[in-house]
């Protein structure tokens, strides 16, 4: 049953997603334009999931609490992520997930603050300065 209840989820997911995705548009970009990625993806996903549904196999392990619990934190982390960006600021918010992200998955504590110090702002410079993607370097908090 667990295998059919992800099928189902999975499939609603993947019809969203093309759904949603085939009115974006962009002035800018392949012929084809932006919306055919979603659709690439999304059906073949709509597809695998489906047949999950229909051809149910195997047996699922539920994993233990401590492993749902670390589960649930790294998915508050990355939506707190997509909330702090703006105020924070790239540099600042990639500082708090990589490091967050990285207590949560088992790292020491100063090992992931150290390793989101290093990353953060060098993903910020590889965006802003070497790709030409501006990105803010302080957010509406700060500016």
């Amino acid at each position: 049953m667990t295998v059919r209840i992800a099928g189902v989820a999975i499939f609603v997911i993947a019809a969203l997603y093309t759904w949603y995705g085939q009115g974006y548009t962009a002035n800018f970009g392949d012929v084809l334009g932006p919306s055919v990625f979603p659709v690439i993806v999304g059906i073949p996903a709509m597809i695998l999931s489906a047949s999950l549904v229909v051809f149910p196999s195997g047996q699922v392990d539920w994993p233990d609490r401590s492993h749902m619990a670390r589960q649930a934190a790294a998915l508050v982390i990355l939506v707190g992520y997509a909330f702090l960006l703006l105020p924070l600021g790239f540099p600042l918010a990639t500082f708090l997930l990589i490091a967050g992200l990285g207590i949560v998955l088992g790292g020491a504590p100063l090992k992931a603050a150290l390793l989101g110090a290093v990353i953060a702002p060098g993903l910020w410079a590889l965006f802003d300065q070497v790709l030409g993607l501006p990105l803010a370097f302080l957010g509406r908090w700060f500016g």
